[in-house]
């Protein structure tokens, strides 16, 4: 464990001032998901690139993130990019390789890691695999699983079916072949002997859409190769299901699966926030926990599949603020889609979730997505929030800032306190010799809580928390940690 943490000073709500950082060298960070396309234009051409987002790494880091996913940047026909036609290069609307290794060396020297979407269950109808495999080639033929006749989730070619269950466009690999195994290890060779520090899997319930066992057991050996060549490698897996489904993926080793039941305006952060109800909120702790086992949690709100944050909050700048913090206090690895810091919003039409990131004026942002329907945006962008203490932006930065402060808050083991309000929530996190407690007031009302130990930081929508003798003072919606 990392030294002794050094306190600025009790930090109150409404002025963003920070607690000094005590980050540890292991797995455990605060990631931020960019659409490259529409994050940062760096060469006037409207099109987000790798450069920008290098350009932007200052501010990233300003915001406690630690870590970046960059969603496809491979060569790809789609403008999602989920559809690669080659997993050696750079989509050249991007940037090059070199941008790619200079945006790596910049990350790392700031202390920000980079891991990049895997998509291996399926390739693009474009790539050169594919074609040669629907020409009849001997040896790619099998690099796919074809049929004489129709199956469910095969499309058609020639007089031929190719296995294909997201669509004709993306052909699903045959996993079972040793030939495409020993691809998908040399482009996991290839990407992390430059230094990426780690993979977002795409899909994994689709790898055998029939099988989750076979599902589990790929993911398992999708981590033994990685680690072959970076011991420390990340690997988060996207298995958009239920609890129990989610439990027995964490048993193929990888280090994370997005926790999905936390998610979107059903899941365990809404759900707490529009009932205020401290009693869901416990339980999805230890739901949270248990999931992950001995592995990392990967919590989120939100991702470019999903509606946003800020319209699953209903657009309550309060609420989306309270909904972060509540994110921000599981244990785990923390996820945030680029723009949720800023409020950004998008329907439940896939374009409309990827627009241009708001950095000043709406003029000034990236063109839009092919499909986009609305492109509206209901707060400030980035240069007037970062002058606003009490901007969606700060308070997620002052989250980011107490995950980063508190090594227990992301790795520890909880223990449920002594409290007699239903509103309000007690408990500590534990890693090695650091305890903290932490209280939360999920009413709109303001609470007076008895409790021991010193407030190091008070997290609010508003006001301020208030320490007394052996009390709390908590305005609406507010969080405070105490050591």
């Amino acid at each position: 464990m990392a030294g002794v943490l050094s306190l600025l000073g009790f930090a109150a709500c409404g002025k963003v001032s920070l607690l000094e950082e005590n980050l540890i060298d292991d797995n455990y960070d605060n990631y931020y998901e960019i659409f490259v396309r529409s994050f940062r234009d760096s060469d006037g051409d409207g099109v987000g690139d790798l450069n920008g987002v290098t350009e932007k790494l200052d501010y990233i880091r300003d915001l406690g993130y630690t870590g970046i996913w960059l969603m496809p940047i491979h060569p790809s026909p789609s403008y999602h990019g989920y559809d690669v036609k080659d997993y050696y290069n750079v989509n050249p609307n991007y940037g090059t390789m070199e941008d790619y290794d200079n945006l790596l060396t910049a990350a790392h020297e700031k202390g920000i890691k980079v891991i990049i979407d895997l998509v291996v269950n399926h390739t693009s109808s474009q790539h050169p695999w594919f074609t040669a495999s629907a020409s009849g080639d001997a040896k790619y033929r099998s690099y796919y699983t074809w049929s004489s006749s129709y199956k469910e989730g095969y499309n058609k070619n020639g007089n031929s079916y190719y296995e294909s269950w997201f669509s004709g466009d993306m052909p699903d690999l045959n996993l079972d072949n040793s030939a495409v195994r020993g691809e998908i290890e040399n482009i996991m060779k290839f990407w992390l002997e430059k230094g990426t520090d780690g993979f977002r899997l795409d899909g994994v319930m689709y790898y055998y859409k029939t099988d989750g066992q076979k599902s589990v057991d790929f993911c398992k050996w999708i981590k033994d190769t990685a680690v072959k060549y970076n011991e420390n490698a990340y690997i988060v897996g996207e298995a958009w299901t239920n609890r129990s489904t989610i439990t027995d993926f964490y048993k193929s080793g990888c280090d994370s699966f997005f926790c999905f039941p936390a998610a979107q305006a059903d899941g365990y952060i809404a759900s707490s926030v529009n009932t205020q109800s401290a009693a869901t909120y416990w339980s999805s702790i230890k739901y949270v926990n248990d999931m992950a086992g001995q592995y990392i949690p990967a919590p989120f709100i939100c991702n470019h599949d999903t509606g946003r944050a800020a319209g699953i909050m209903q657009r309550d700048p309060e609420k989306i603020k309270f909904a972060y913090g509540l994110l921000s206090m599981y244990s785990g690895n923390t996820f945030t889609y680029y723009g949720d810091e800023i409020g950004m919003i998008g329907s439940q039409n896939d374009p409309d979730k990827r627009i241009g990131m708001l950095w000043d004026k709406p003029e000034n942002v990236t063109k839009a997505p092919p499909g986009v329907t609305s492109t509206e945006y209901i707060f400030d962008g980035v240069d007037k929030q970062l002058k606003d203490k009490n901007s969606i932006l700060n308070y997620y930065k002052v989250c980011n800032n107490v995950r980063n402060a508190f090594p227990s808050i992301m790795r520890g083991t909880t223990k449920l306190l002594a409290n007699d309000d239903p509103y309000v929530l007690a408990f500590s996190k534990t890693y090695g010799d650091e305890t903290v407690k932490i209280v939360i007031n999920f009413s709109t009302e303001k609470k007076t809580v008895t409790v021991d130990g010193k407030l190091a930081q008070g997290i609010c929508v508003s006001g301020s928390v208030k320490q007394g003798s052996g009390t709390l003072t908590m305005p609406k919606y507010s969080i405070a940690i105490l050591t």
